[in-house]
């Protein structure tokens, strides 16, 4: 991981402190710097610390991430925090945490893609296929494959490198040694093209191991030569140990017993020196099977016994770190409950005023519902009453109607039954006396005045009555 020009300085001041006193580590000396520089150069120096000084002290290097993780999450960098996540999850898987390894993994990832960055994305990805390969093969594969996908679709040459060999480990524990070494050879290209010098001896140690378990004795020494020479001049420690154990591995698939014994006892000097108690315990049992064979039963029950120390020790140290993180829990929960407690009680009390609020709501509500069913109530008995008005004023109206019809009628009937009956008879009368007087003598003057004046007065009472007929008929 390379850091800013500013931060040179401080990162130069922590490796001169370790190399001028060498009973202090280097993460003492680490401590000791970022206890006095600003939280942005705290991140920075964490995230530069080399590998393999992290594998030489996972437990340590673990609370400094996490360390860093708390400062990350203060400033709410998600960058700075997907970083140190990154750097604890291989730490993790060093120490043989593997679900916290995968966790932490996980959290990395999901706040890469949270920030669409696909090249870390990939990375972590293709670490987590590694870290998952003893433990479930398939996901492994499954996890890898993602994590290459997402890396060769941006070319990123340096990510795809590591990706690649831990690819071929992935392949090698399936035994298609093929597929190893295809994979392996694919990455030790792209570092020898960007002259890493810490990449190409990964690659080369691969590469031989792969040629080990086919049996190519030859093929595999020289790569492990080659590889044992970059790491010579580099002053590497972890890595120099790492490949004293592979010679060692190499001579004892030869049942060459006493040789692997020289190159095992070298790699237990260095993780000795260096405090990398993972693989000092696989070196002290191996130590133990091959004194075992030489019949030394003196040394191969001392390497037995100092494997069950260190087995103890990497125990102790998990379990006080556990026992540390649950006191921490315990704490949390703690103050985490008094929280809860009284976030109950306002809530309660806020629900209560909610529950008046809703009760005046409804009460409102309620009121609003009956003044609306009150008015359409009384709307519609004034409509009601008015159409009941309508129907009254109507019903007089055809009442008046039909008696106007029967009172005129009643007229036409009186008028004619006036010029049926009286006026026949009156005009019979009439005719009758002109008759009589038509007959009679006219000597009889004083009968001829009568019958004349009765004669006028019939004409003029069919005269009235004709009168009375048209007035009955003019009053319909």
């Amino acid at each position: 991981m390379q850091i800013t020009f500013r931060y040179t300085f401080v990162l130069f001041l922590v490796v001169f402190c370790f190399n001028v006193n060498a009973q202090v580590s280097y993460f003492d000396s680490l401590k000791t710097v970022i206890s006095g520089v600003s939280e942005d150069k705290k991140i920075a120096l964490i995230i530069a610390i080399p590998f393999d000084k992290m594998n030489s002290n996972t437990s340590t290097a673990i609370d400094i991430y996490g360390y860093g993780i708390d400062i990350a999450k203060n400033q709410k960098s998600e960058n700075l925090t997907a970083q140190l996540y990154e750097k604890q999850s291989i730490a993790y898987y060093y120490k043989g945490d593997y679900d916290l390894a995968v966790q932490t993994s996980l959290n990395a990832i999901n706040l890469y893609e949270g920030l669409k960055n696909r090249l870390k994305v990939g990375s972590v990805y293709a670490s987590l296929g590694y870290q998952m390969k003893r433990r479930d093969l398939p996901r492994a594969f499954e996890y890898m494959r993602k994590g290459i996908n997402q890396l060769e679709q941006i070319n990123d040459q340096k990510a795809l490198s590591a990706a690649y060999n831990n690819f071929g480990v992935l392949h090698e524990m399936e035994s298609n040694i093929d597929s190893a070494l295809f994979y392996y050879k694919k990455g030790l290209l792209i570092v020898e093209e960007l002259a890493d010098s810490i990449g190409i001896p990964y690659s080369l140690n691969n590469i031989a191991g792969a040629y080990v378990i086919e049996g190519n004795y030859k093929e595999a020494m020289s790569y492990y030569d080659r590889a044992f020479v970059i790491r010579k001049k580099r002053n590497d420690l972890n890595g120099l140990a790492e490949n004293y154990s592979y010679y060692g591995d190499f001579y004892f698939k030869q049942e060459l017993y006493k040789q692997a014994i020289i190159k095992y006892l070298a790699a237990e000097k260095i993780t000795a020196k260096i405090n990398y108690a993972y693989l000092q315990k696989i070196i002290s049992q191996q130590l133990a099977t091959c004194y075992l064979e030489t019949n030394n039963y003196s040394k191969a029950l001392y390497y037995q016994k100092q494997q069950v120390i260190l087995n103890s020790k990497l125990l102790n140290e998990s379990s006080n770190k556990t026992i540390a993180e649950l006191e921490t829990q315990f704490e949390t929960q703690k103050k985490e409950k008094q929280i809860l407690e009284q976030n109950l009680i306002i809530a309660n009390k806020d629900l209560e005023i909610k529950q008046q609020s809703y009760f005046m709501y409804v009460l409102i509500a309620i009121g609003i519902l009956i003044v609306v069913l009150g008015f359409f109530i009384l709307k519609q008995i004034k409509f009601k009453q008015q159409k009941l008005i309508e129907a009254n004023r109507l019903k007089d109206e055809i009442a008046k109607i039909k008696m106007q019809e029967k009172l005129n009628e009643e007229r036409v009937r009186i008028s004619r039954d006036l010029h049926d009956n009286i006026g026949a008879q009156l005009t019979f009368i009439i005719s009758s006396i002109d008759n009589m007087s038509y007959f009679m003598k006219e000597t009889n003057n004083e009968l001829k005045d009568k019958l004349s004046e009765l004669n006028e007065f019939s004409r003029n009472a069919i005269k009235e009555l004709r009168v009375t007929i048209n007035t009955l008929n003019k009053s319909k």
